[in-house]
């Protein structure tokens, strides 16, 4: 049955959309009666193809970007009109979709939900930097069936400024992605934020140690998940050890080129001597890596541990030499490395596109230029590529040696309910999720707490 887009839809719900992508909620979806959602979604990635071809062939306007709000509902994920993903909300029948197909599950847990605008922030960079972006979500369609489901609601805040003004955000959450086999047994898993390269490295990776698992008889794998977890700590332990000498440039809002490391060692061999060098020159420094790592808010340090690691632009764990702390001043830099340096990107144009087109779905008044997007988008790059360094080499880790010590034997929600406890801080047992600390004064009766 092929899908005809409902003429019917309430397009007066978008009279005031400046874009396919800005003003248009998930709350008007309610536009699409339950019955027929069901339908559509009982039809599964079969419906989605179908309303995604109703969509491209769409002339620019109201009706497409109502029918794009049918396209998010039925893929139950916002923004599908870019992803083109398929999320199943019921983990029996993504399983039972998976053993159909002989590949692996990849579940979100998160916050909120992923078909809402104001689900947790992790989930908000998947759906822009992860899922919009064009090999990553073939390579998620090729490979997985994928799954979402919420851990607990998320948090709101919304800063009324008594004018009609207000900014609605949310507040603390995290999320994970869980490889599981396709009965529902957790492989391995991947928290928080991470760049597209590394995430498509570690999926490929996981894929791998699927199919090797799959092959094996019952009773093994268990051991077989307990030792592959191992892997993931000897080589994040690996990775620490590699990055002891590895440079750092402190006041670069983007990720870094080799010219940019370059340019401060020149700098600092260009101090009288080594140990004025230390004291006056801030702007390149080593990680001294040892077994935690930088600070975990020293995101210059965290992003270069980052591109080292996955090779993002042309760092390498070696740079700069030793005597680029003055000892030798080497000579002066070809007139080519004072060229404007160029950050390397992990960000693909449709990913690229779809952010620019959210940041800027504002009052005309604050519309950025484009010197300004460029600022936030070597930002925004800067912070994903640091996250991925420490979700990798820490967070990554810990769940790892968990599995290890339990023997791979833990269900779903098991390890779901001790992550969120002891790798996110947030337990269920907590159901201020640490909002209400109760340690300072406030001057608010009853700190403010409001329940209804």
């Amino acid at each position: 049955m092929r899908y005809l887009p409902r003429r019917h839809l309430a397009l007066t719900l978008l009279a005031g959309c400046t874009s396919a992508f800005a003003t248009p909620t998930p709350a008007d979806l309610a536009a699409l009666p339950a019955t027929e959602l069901a339908a559509l979604r009982g039809r599964g990635p079969v419906a989605l193809t179908e309303l995604l071809a109703a969509y491209d062939a769409a002339p620019r306007g109201l009706a497409k970007s109502a029918l794009g709000l049918e396209v998010d509902a039925v893929a139950a994920q916002r923004y599908a009109t870019v992803s083109r993903l398929y999320w199943y909300t019921d983990l029996p029948t993504a399983e039972a979709e998976a053993q159909r197909r002989h590949v692996p599950i990849l579940s979100l847990r998160m916050l909120g939900r992923l078909d809402e605008d104001l689900s947790c922030a992790n989930s908000r960079l998947f759906r822009s930097t992860l899922y919009a972006n064009t090999e990553v979500a073939t390579f998620l369609r090729d490979h997985f069936v994928l799954h979402w489901s919420t851990e607990r609601a998320v948090p709101r805040v919304t800063i009324d400024f008594g004018d009609g003004r207000a900014l609605e955000r949310t507040t603390t959450g995290n999320s994970a992605h869980y490889v599981l086999d396709e009965h529902g047994r957790v492989l391995d898993v991947l928290p928080g934020v991470y760049a597209p390269v590394a995430f498509t490295h570690e999926l490929r990776e996981s894929l791998v140690r699927a199919r090797q698992i799959a092959a094996l008889p019952d009773a093994d794998r268990a051991g077989a998940i307990a030792a592959l977890q191992a892997g993931v700590v000897v080589a994040a332990d690996t990775w620490r050890g590699k990055l002891g000498p590895a440079p750092i440039v402190d006041g670069k809002a983007r990720l870094l080129g080799r010219a940019d490391v370059r340019a401060a060692a020149l700098s600092l061999a260009q101090m009288a001597t080594a140990s004025k060098a230390r004291m006056e020159v801030p702007d390149l420094k080593r990680f001294g890596y040892a077994v935690t790592g930088p600070a975990e808010d020293d995101l210059a340090a965290w992003a270069t541990a980052g591109q080292i690691v996955y090779g993002i632009g042309d760092l390498a764990a070696e740079l700069p030499p030793e005597d680029a702390y003055g000892s030798a001043p080497p000579a002066p830099p070809a007139p080519a490395s004072r060229t404007p340096v160029t950050a390397p990107h992990v960000l693909d144009v449709a990913s690229r596109a779809l952010i620019e087109r959210l940041h800027d779905a504002v009052p005309a008044e604050l519309v950025a230029t484009r010197p300004q997007l460029a600022q936030m988008m070597d930002r925004l790059e800067q912070h994903v590529v640091a996250d991925t360094a420490i979700n990798q080499l820490r967070l990554r880790p810990l769940i790892a040696q968990h599995i290890v010590q339990t023997g791979g034997t833990e269900s779903f929600e098991q390890l779901d309910t001790w992550v969120y406890a002891e790798v996110f801080k947030t337990p269920r047992s907590d159901a201020w999720l640490g909002l209400v600390p109760r340690t300072d004064f406030t001057g608010l009766p009853g700190d403010g707490i409001v329940t209804r």
